[in-house]
Order: C-alpha cells, then sequence, then structure tokens
C-alpha cells in the first residue's frame, strides 16, 4: 500500500469521517501488522497539524484514561516538544472515531475497548470472531493470538459468536471464572460490583471452570450462576431467545435482587440512582423488558411492583418509599 493512501485512510478515521460500518473495517485495519510505523507516522502528523492546546479538562481527562488502561505505559511517542498538545488532542480525537482505547502494552501487546455507561459496541477480532460489549464493559486482547489459544479478559458483559479452530480453543477470563469454547455463540457476565457471575450459551459447547469448583460443560439455553460470595454454582434451562437478550434490546431480570436491577439500569440508561428505599436482600423480582422500553416506562412498571416513588433531574434519579 502506498504511503499517501495510509496517510489517507488515517486522517479520515481520526477525523470522524467514516460511516460506522465502514470504520469498524478500519479499525480491524488498524490493528493488523502491517505498516505500523507508516500508521504512527500518519497519525502523529495529523495530531502535529491539529490547533488545540491542552488545559486543565485535558489532563483530567488523560488521567481518567491511564486508570482505564490499568496504568500500563504506552509506548514512548517522538516529537517530545509537541507532547502537550498532543495530548490535548488525542481523547477527543479517538472518542470522536469510536471511543476505542487502544493501547500497545510494552510487555503483551493488549488492546483494550471499552463500552461506556448507555452504549453497546461490536468489534472484530484478529480472528475474525466478534463480539458486542453492553454498557460498562471492558475487553483486553492481544494484537495477535499465541499459536495455542486465543485469550480475551472480560470485567462486564459481553456476547462472543466464536470462529471454529479446534486447534486454537478460546477462552474468556473473568477474574472469577474461565470459559474455554472451541467455537460457539455465547454470553459471560462478569461485572465487578454484581454478586455472581453468568455463563449463557447459545450454541455449541462451552467448558466453565472457577478456582473451587470443577469444570462444568454447559449445552445449549443452559445459564451457568457462580455466586462470587459462596463459589456455589447452579446450571438453569432458559428459553432460547432469551440468550442473547439484551443484543435485541431486552431487559430481562429472573430472580434478581433489587440492587442488581438497579445497576443495571445504571449502566444501560447512564445514569445514577439514590435510593431511602429498603429492600431485603433476599427479595427477589422476576421481570421482563421486551421491546426497548424507556427508561420511564420500566420505572413506572417496577414502582407499581416494588413499591416505591422516583424523581429524575438529568441523570440523577432519587428513589423513595411510597407515602
Amino acid at each position: 500500500m502506498e504511503a499517501n493512501s495510509i496517510v489517507r485512510i488515517i486522517r479520515k478515521y481520526l477525523s470522524g469521517r467514516f460511516s460506522p460500518e465502514t470504520e469498524e473495517k478500519v479499525q480491524r485495519w488498524i490493528i493488523k501488522d502491517k505498516y505500523p510505523e507508516e500508521k504512527e507516522e500518519a497519525s502523529l502528523a495529523y495530531w502535529n497539524e491539529v490547533e488545540a492546546k491542552s488545559d486543565t479538562d485535558t489532563y483530567l481527562a488523560l488521567e481518567r484514561v491511564n486508570k482505564r488502561i490499568s496504568h500500563q505505559k504506552m509506548r514512548p511517542l517522538p516529537l517530545r516538544q509537541k507532547i502537550g498538545r498532543v495530548a490535548a488532542v488525542l481523547i477527543p480525537l479517538f472518542i470522536l472515531a469510536g471511543g476505542y482505547l487502544y493501547h500497545t502494552s510494552t510487555r503483551n501487546h493488549l488492546i483494550e475497548i471499552s463500552a461506556a455507561y448507555g452504549e453497546k459496541k461490536h468489534l472484530l477480532l484478529p480472528d475474525s470472531s466478534e463480539i458486542w460489549l453492553n454498557a460498562g464493559t471492558v475487553i483486553k486482547y492481544p494484537k495477535r493470538f499465541s499459536d495455542s489459544q486465543r485469550t480475551v479478559h472480560l470485567n462486564g458483559e459481553a456476547y462472543f459468536s466464536v470462529k471454529k479452530d479446534a486447534a486454537h480453543p478460546f477462552i474468556v477470563n473473568t477474574p472469577q471464572l474461565s470459559v474455554k469454547v472451541l467455537g460457539t455463540k455465547f454470553n459471560v457476565k462478569a461485572y465487578a460490583d454484581d454478586n455472581s457471575v453468568t455463563t449463557t450459551l447459545t450454541s455449541g459447547k462451552v467448558e466453565v471452570t472457577s478456582p473451587t469448583q470443577a469444570s462444568r460443560i454447559l449445552k445449549p439455553n443452559e445459564q451457568l450462576t457462580y455466586d462470587k460470595r459462596t463459589s456455589g454454582i447452579s446450571i438453569t434451562e432458559i428459553p432460547a431467545n432469551d440468550t442473547d437478550s439484551w443484543i435485541t434490546g431486552k431487559l430481562i431480570f429472573t430472580h434478581a435482587p433489587f440492587t442488581e436491577i438497579i445497576r443495571t439500569l445504571e449502566r444501560r440508561y447512564n445514569v445514577t440512582f439514590t435510593t431511602s428505599v429498603n429492600i431485603p436482600a433476599s427479595k427477589r423480582y422476576t421481570v421482563r423488558f421486551l421491546k426497548n422500553e424507556t427508561l420511564d416506562e420500566i420505572l413506572t412498571v417496577l414502582k407499581e411492583m416494588i413499591g416505591f416513588r422516583y424523581r429524575q433531574e438529568g441523570n440523577e434519579i432519587e428513589l423513595s418509599n411510597n407515602p
């Protein structure tokens, strides 16, 4: 590929002028090993042309990004005398270009991608497997999979459609569970602030391993739930149409505690709840929302079912007991 073509693609990508469909293909091209120096030079050249100055908000944003990438060091950049201006435009450019937190660790070349509260993302891995990220999710994977296996690290919820490759097992690692597959479709929900981790199988076969339990094999339409507090494991059968429920706009709670419902709504709708409602931890609720209801529609149903009042100001929602 000619250098001019690389420059043209990079400039158009960083200025956010690709359609969402084309941008996904460009992101896949960027993470490939071909022309790494040319891609970096084109990116730096674009950044240096942007007339932007760093300010307090810039450095606060940069600090947040550094925390999100687990304090791993980024590769040193040339043109250090212009680093202030580069930092000033780096974050907004990547947000405009798709919200990707793309970094290369000096040790293991991990790529990190996150979906913020209130959004979902779809991405392609180096082996052409597909992943859908739910709100509040972070996933890390190597720039190039190893010769023996394909491993990704998940914090949050993601639905996977894995390209079949019997010689290279696909492994999803979470802090509590490891899910191993050869080629299949499945969902893993492993948010740090939830009391449980779930793996739900759509098709194929997965092996789920925890630190304290024997490995379990799931069949299609089975859901494994791991309780973080007791290390207990349960397996239940769920309707076939529910295995990818959140991707299709559904919101399904099955024997869910009140705190889990609130956290799920915060992630999906990018809101913050404060509550004085006293609900016993043992109380569980089952409710299904199947057609992309608005937050107001959902809260209207929940207030009648659970019994509370709510008041919303912007992204802040206050729950209180009924009079």
